[in-house]
């Protein structure tokens, strides 16, 4: 909780105080009017001061303002906060990142097999030392020669006509890319996954922080009603201590929950990117007593199309596909197309046009093992992705069936949990009139408050069981995002 500063002024102080400024300068120029040049002297001090005095009425505003700002507290549903979080989170961000990075490799990818042409321009002075080319002085002929000036200016260019190794790596970038999008869709299926479970965790806190607030009153009742039946002498003193102790456990339990609150809370700020000078709250707390059903069809059919980490390991897979076919392609001819056209000369007044244009075929012959060597690499990568992909698959068809039983046994578990509080109610009821007809003591009443904090946390604990098996169900068929960011 912020403090206000002492030097904050009221925000209803500030507009009076605005307002006496501007008016104290009105009067300072009707007076400068009336009195002529004697009143300037005067007319400069007052302004002055209100100047001084309209400053820092404005600045306290501004704090004011400030922190009013930063002390407010953002309201957040389920649904608000899983596209908070689908727009700030920083994991997606930089998966955002790694797919803008694919893009501009396979641009990279592109460029080889597109023209390439270059200006440039060079002027040389060259002289030679004849004796030391040739390594004998010949009879007539000068010890040197030169200097011989020349000048070169134009363009040079150059572009594949045929090489099948930089189209199969152009193509393996755009399942690269491919893939890596998907991966950013695993990224957003997470992020949603993991808010859910945070807020999910946090209304859990809340419900247990109302049931612990219902038993504290309950245990103080008791207490009292202990107390009054022993001024009337139906009662015992260790009865009455029975009952406060019962008191304290029950406040230490809300101690517990209100702890638990606050620390799903910072998670969630964390996984929303929010700032720590942030207050949230949760407004769905119907959301987690509510059991609303997943309409899925066919969930392993659903799970097998549109998981996005099978998209990712397909698109692997073929980019791993192409990558053979590269290597493989590296054994072939390559036709290449270069040229050159320029102005040359031995000074700017004399240039005269050159050009030079030439095809080249290159086959490679020897290599010293490389090509061969990245035949069989390239080849245990595609193995690799196909099993992987093949793993993935059952990974997935496993964690729909699982999902899928542990709903169905959450949701019967939430049933008995409401059917164990109403029973663990009836039981204080019953135990509380015994207990004040002095048929038994308290010790009766003690275990009835414990079997409710227990069928408390049990009613809670299914109701957030049933939540994180519907999450984790969508999740598992790739309709995270779609179930819950509606």
């Amino acid at each position: 909780m912020f403090k206000t500063p002492k030097c904050a002024m009221p925000r209803f102080l500030v507009l009076p105080f605005n307002t006496w400024a501007t008016e104290a300068v009105g009067r300072s120029l009707r007076r400068l009017f009336a009195a002529g040049s004697s009143g300037r002297q005067w007319l400069t001090s007052s302004i002055l001061v209100a100047g001084i005095i309209s400053i820092i009425v404005s600045v306290l505003a501004q704090g004011v303002i400030a922190q009013t700002a930063a002390t407010s507290s953002q309201s957040l549903t389920l649904t608000g906060a899983v596209d908070l979080a689908l727009k700030q989170n920083l994991d997606l961000q930089i998966a955002n990142i790694e797919t803008a990075t694919r893009q501009q490799d396979q641009a990279i990818a592109r460029s080889d097999l597109l023209p390439h042409a270059a200006l440039g321009m060079d002027e040389s002075i060259d002289r030679y030392n004849l004796k030391a080319r040739v390594g004998i002085q010949l009879p007539g002929v000068p010890h040197s020669i030169g200097p011989f000036q020349a000048i070169h200016a134009g363009t040079s260019f150059s572009t594949p006509l045929f090489d099948l190794t930089l189209i199969r790596k152009y193509q393996e970038s755009g399942h690269r890319l491919l893939a890596t999008r998907a991966e950013e869709q695993v990224v957003r299926e997470e992020t949603v996954l993991l808010v859910v479970s945070e807020y999910m965790a946090h209304l859990r806190a809340l419900a247990s922080i109302t049931a612990a607030q219902s038993r504290v009153e309950l245990a103080d009742r008791l207490a009292h009603q202990a107390g009054d039946l022993l001024t009337d002498g139906v009662a015992t003193k260790i009865d009455v201590s029975r009952a406060q102790v019962r008191v304290r456990e029950e406040q230490q339990r809300l101690i517990d929950a209100q702890r638990d609150a606050e620390a799903t809370l910072y998670a969630l700020k964390r996984i929303l990117n929010l700032p720590e000078s942030q207050k949230i709250k949760a407004a769905d707390q119907q959301e987690f007593i509510s059991t609303p059903a997943l309409d899925l069809p066919d969930p392993l059919s659903m799970a097998l199309k549109q998981r996005p980490e099978l998209d990712s390991l397909s698109e692997s897979t073929k980019a791993a596909e192409l990558a053979h076919k590269a290597a493989v392609a590296d054994s072939l001819p390559k036709l290449a197309f270069e040229g050159r056209w320029n102005e040359e000369g031995e000074t700017f007044t004399d240039l005269t046009p050159g050009y030079e244009y030439s095809v080249g075929v290159k086959v490679p012959i020897f290599t010293g093992g490389r090509v061969s060597a990245e035949r069989k690499r390239t080849a245990l990568a595609e193995q690799q992705a196909q099993k992987q992909l093949a793993q993935e698959r059952n990974r997935v068809i496993e964690q729909v069936r699982d999902s899928q039983t542990e709903l169905e046994a959450a949701f019967h578990q939430v049933e008995l949990g409401r059917q164990q509080v109403q029973l663990a109610n009836e039981e204080i009821s019953l135990s509380q009139g015994r207990f004040k007809s002095g048929v038994a003591d308290n010790i009766e009443v003690t275990a009835a408050q414990d079997s409710l904090a227990r069928a408390n946390d049990a009613e809670i604990g299914a109701l957030f069981r049933y939540n994180i098996a519907r999450a984790q169900l969508a999740r598992a068929v790739g309709s995270e995002e779609k179930t819950y960011n509606h």
